[in-house]
């Protein structure tokens, strides 16, 4: 599953792929400026997390 969040600067790319792990992505005109990996503990926590911060836009 994947996710842009647009905010007025930049834009946020969640990647979720069902395992424990989710791929943070930060675009900036085009560009990738930052990416991140958050790890859990468990595939539900990840789900959760990645549902939670989809709601958002």
């Amino acid at each position: 599953m994947t996710k842009d969040i647009s905010h007025p600067d930049y834009y946020d790319c969640y990647e979720y792929h069902g395992n424990t792990t989710i791929e943070l992505t930060r675009r900036q005109n085009g560009v990738v400026v930052w990416r991140d990996w958050i790890m859990f503990d468990s595939v539900e926590e990840a789900t959760e997390y990645f549902n939670d911060a989809c709601v958002l836009n």
